[in-house]
């Protein structure tokens, strides 16, 4: 049985919730053909301040070259890795210490803000172009990412490996109502980069007219905007705050809600994406990271605008309007993940990439 390391925040997705968290926690809990071991990086949600931070990870860098010194040879490390300004600040020296220790070692990307924008601050700049010059295999979440990849950073090894989520609950659910209420969801991390000022303001269009919508937030909130309680202010007992769910009650909350929301600002491939598209939730979603890889506009799903409230509105109210087109949308959806994004075939790839490293 292979030993592999895996290199992540927290397994517990109730601790982090976080894209990274769920992917590892995923291959963790349905890979049996490997032997793994959780090193954990990253911070957890109740996490305070930057002194805090800047600590944790000194002291995270010690127990690292420990790790490396005591690691068997034949171990793989499977390192999960954003670009966003905190993962490469974090993991810049973790990554490179390992690389100039001949460690076998695959770079698992979860896109983040650097991946494809342009302007960078020297310091990221120099540290990405660090670590997109080791050879080692990349993990790409989509086409478009192992060309920018390839292109823009000549990254010499990249394998797509698209996300993918346990279908056995959803597989299972095969009634969505699509009449009545319009039951609208977001979950992930509540922030600013995931467009709340722009669904706000859409919403707030809502307010007088929309009796016939509810709004759901599940996840937990960071960044200090005060969201949840700005939309129970605006939307009253049409917004329902229901926290960080898991088990019977998220799912639950997949099989009831017929739309799902993310005006993010960047993203890699949202396992909350994936998961809501396989329980026939229609994506209303902006063409970020490898979203679009997935998400056809009026096919599967509805493209909206980057920062643009009207672009949010509009889609609703089409889906509200046209339930015939949302129940198509809905079924499209469901079929995409099923058809592409199977989890014995992504567990077959990644295996087939550990072997390749000896």
């Amino acid at each position: 049985m292979k030993k592999i390391l895996i290199v992540a925040p927290s397994l517990d997705v109730k601790t982090n919730v976080s894209g990274m968290s769920a992917v590892a926690s995923f291959i963790v809990a349905n890979n049996r053909a490997c032997q793994y071991e959780h090193f954990l990086q990253g911070k957890s949600d109740g996490e305070k301040g930057p002194h805090n931070r800047v600590l944790r990870v000194l002291k995270n860098y010690g127990t690292w070259k420990q790790k490396l010194k005591s690691m068997d040879d034949s171990t793989v490390i499977h390192f999960n890795f954003s670009t966003d300004t905190p993962g490469i600040l974090r993991d810049y020296f973790f990554l490179r210490t390992a690389y100039q220790q001949d460690k076998k070692m695959i770079v698992h990307l979860h896109g983040g803000l650097y991946l494809f924008q342009e302007k960078k601050p020297f310091v990221i700049r120099w540290m990405l172009s660090g670590i997109f010059r080791m050879d080692v295999p990349f993990i790409a979440l989509s086409e478009k990412e192992k060309r920018q990849l390839e292109n823009k950073y000549g990254v010499k090894q990249v394998v797509v490996l698209p996300n993918c989520v346990d279908l056995s609950e959803a597989a299972a659910d095969t009634t969505k109502n699509y009449t009545g209420r319009l039951d609208l969801l977001y979950m992930g991390r509540i922030e600013p980069d995931k467009g709340m000022d722009y669904l706000y303001e859409a919403m707030a269009a809502w307010k007088e007219t929309a009796d016939d919508l509810c709004l759901h937030f599940a996840g937990i909130e960071q960044g200090g905007g005060g969201y949840v309680e700005k939309f129970r202010q605006l939307l009253g007992n049409r917004f329902v705050y229901e926290g960080v769910v898991s088990g019977h009650r998220k799912t639950e909350l997949l099989r009831q809600c017929q739309v799902f929301l993310l005006p993010s600002f960047y993203e890699g491939l949202p396992m909350s994406l994936l998961e809501c598209m396989s329980f026939g939730q229609v994506p209303v979603v902006t063409d970020v990271g490898s979203i679009c890889e997935y998400v056809t506009d009026r096919m599967n799903g509805l493209v909206i605008k980057v920062k643009d409230a009207d672009s949010i509105t509009e889609a609703v109210k089409l889906l509200l309007h046209d339930r015939l087109l949302l129940e198509k949308m809905s079924g499209a959806a469901r079929q995409t993940v099923f058809e592409r994004l199977r989890s014995e075939d992504y567990i077959s790839k990644l295996n087939h990439l550990y072997a390749s490293l000896g």
